[in-house]
């Protein structure tokens, strides 16, 4: 069901896509999807979970929050940018904004299952890095908007309004630890990227 969920949504929007169609589609039923999802809006969540669970798998590896500061925020940035400059995943961000504006609940469940779960987690992250003494950041929320805003920078705005793009993992690279660096410049204990990577707790 979610993966004809989400051939549906990309091809016919979220205010074209019909939970009869996905069950057609799928060759379930109505009840099962009502049972597993609850609405559409259920199965639009499920699938934002899903792509959001993939963007902080990272930190979910034990070996995560014991890597030096400016490594885990390379790694973080690079597997980020490289999701969110996916082909699959530039078709969902341009079907939400042109939709969002017409359907609230789908605005509501993008933020809460996608964005807000990224930067909730991120968050954690940089809270957790402030309280070792290798930040200094009065709101982590905040912080954790200003290094994604960095990440992304022009070059995910330019590909969401079409402009094509080949996101090589060298130009992925380089444009990340320009943003980590550029981060750490302003929140790092010492203000300069290398200092809180040999900072111990």
């Amino acid at each position: 069901m979610l993966d004809a969920a989400r051939e549906l949504f990309l091809e016919h929007g979220f205010g074209g896509t019909s939970v009869s169609e996905v069950v057609r589609r799928s060759g379930g039923s109505l009840a099962t999807l009502y049972e597993l999802f609850g609405s559409k809006e259920g199965l639009f969540e499920a699938i934002i979970a899903d792509v959001s669970e993939q963007i902080v798998a990272p930190f979910g590896t034990p070996e995560f929050e014991s890597r030096p500061l400016d490594e885990a925020l390379r790694l973080f940035g690079e597997r980020f940018l490289a999701l969110v400059l996916e082909p699959e995943a530039l078709r969902w961000n341009r079907m939400c904004i042109a939709e969002g504006p017409k359907y609230p609940e789908l605005r509501a469940a993008l933020v809460r299952t996608g964005p807000g779960h990224v930067n909730d987690r991120l968050t954690a992250y940089l809270a957790a890095q402030t309280k070792a003494g290798r930040l200094r950041i009065e709101d982590s929320r905040v912080a954790a908007l200003h290094f994604l805003s960095l990440i992304k920078s022009e070059t995910h705005f330019a590909a969401v309004c079409g402009e094509p793009l080949e996101a090589q993992p060298a130009e992925i690279a380089r444009q990340v630890a320009q943003a980590v660096d550029v981060f750490l410049r302003g929140y790092a204990v010492h203000g300069r990227p290398g200092a809180p990577s040999r900072s111990q707790p």
